[in-house]
Order: C-alpha cells, then sequence, then structure tokens
C-alpha cells in the first residue's frame, strides 16, 4: 500500500495539484473569493531534518540538511479567512547522510540542487504578530551520484507538506519557523527506487 501511494505522490500529484488549485483559485464559486493586490515576498530559508522517517520511501536512519531562496506571491485574498499563494524555491544546496543499501547499509554524504516551481499556501490574514500557515510543493532534485542506490538515478523528484509560523519583525520583515516532511524518490525512473522522506525543521527569514 505505501509503494502504491509513493508511487501516485512522486508520478501524478504534481500535474493534479497544479489543475486543481488553479481551478480553485481561477474559478471561485459565487464571488466567494475577492480579488485584491498583489503582494511578492523573498525569502532565505535552511532546514535540518535528524532523523528520516519510513512512510513513504524505504530508506532510514537519514539525516538531511537544505538551504533555499524562496519566492511568493499572492494570489487570492478571503477577507475574513486568509489568503493564497503561490510559491516557488531554488534549492542551490542539499545534503543528505544516510546508510547505502546496497553496500551493506554504508554512510554515505550525497550533494545536490534543485529547485521546487509549483507550490501553494495557505495563510491566516495577517492581524496579528503571530500568523500560522500550510504549504504544498513540488520539484526536482539532480544529486551528484546516483541516488540513494546505485541502480537509481541523479535526477529525483520531491513533494513536500509544511506547516509553520509567521512572526512579524518590524513593517517589512517575517521570521518564520516550522516542520515539513519532505519526500524524494525518482518515480520508479531507475532500477531501484527506495525512496527518503525527511523531517526538517526550519528557520526563514522573508521580506517584501
Amino acid at each position: 500500500m505505501l509503494k502504491i501511494f509513493e508511487k501516485f505522490f512522486s508520478s501524478f500529484s504534481y500535474p493534479l495539484l497544479v489543475l486543481g488549485c488553479l481551478i480553485f483559485v481561477v474559478f471561485p464559486k459565487n464571488g466567494f473569493a475577492q480579488k485584491s493586490p498583489a503582494h511578492h515576498y523573498y525569502s532565505l530559508w535552511g532546514g535540518y531534518s535528524f532523523n528520516s522517517v519510513k512512510f513513504l520511501g524505504k530508506t532510514g536512519n537519514s539525516q538531511t540538511g537544505i538551504f533555499a531562496i524562496g519566492y511568493r506571491h499572492q494570489l487570492k485574498k478571503f477577507h475574513g479567512e486568509g489568503n493564497v499563494y503561490y510559491t516557488t524555491d531554488l534549492i542551490p544546496y542539499v545534503h543528505f547522510d544516510y546508510p547505502k543499501r546496497d553496500e551493506n547499509d554504508r554512510r554515505v554524504s550525497r550533494n545536490g540542487f534543485g529547485v521546487s516551481p509549483v507550490g501553494f499556501m495557505w495563510k491566516e490574514d495577517e492581524l496579528d504578530t503571530v500568523v500560522p500557515f500550510a504549504q504544498i510543493s513540488g520539484g526536482l532534485i539532480y544529486m551528484e551520484s546516483e541516488f540513494p542506490t546505485d541502480l537509481s538515478r541523479k535526477l529525483n523528484f520531491t513533494f513536500d507538506i509544511t506547516v509553520g509560523t509567521d512572526i512579524k519583525v518590524g513593517s517589512i520583515f517575517e521570521f518564520s519557523l516550522g516542520y515539513k516532511f519532505h519526500h524524494i524518490s525518482n518515480a520508479e525512473t531507475g532500477k531501484h527506487n527506495p525512496g527518503l522522506d525527511s523531517n526538517f525543521l526550519f528557520l526563514s527569514i522573508s521580506t517584501q
């Protein structure tokens, strides 16, 4: 059953996510959503996963670090409820330290880079100093060598779910912290597709 979920998230979740969210944003029902001025935000964020879980992926006992440059753009404002944003991230650095299952779980380290071109965030109305949010996104990671086994692929696909809190610092800065579930696999394009699930704790600073 988990293999079926993994294959779905890796292969089909991204186009379905994009289609569903575009329909939701572009065709609101009966004026439920009203158009509002666009807001643009830029961020630097980093995270660390102290251990992986075997949920969609099969690679356990792994540590992961990530650094990214983010952008978000307000799509819709639901008055009295919250805001929907489009998000994208450039990931210049991601590092995995993990047991290589095709070498008797020998510890290895691998680096990569990538992009999460499509993401969507729901954020509560920014009336308070502390504002909760939730986000989903998908992307690509290119590793320096086949990952996580020799029969896998350098090019991998990612899917993540994020929950966190924004804390306003002055009039133009936000400090964020939260949790990100991050899945990476080759979507069955390699002979091996163990996949890896990271549990990131992250920090971010954003500005308009």
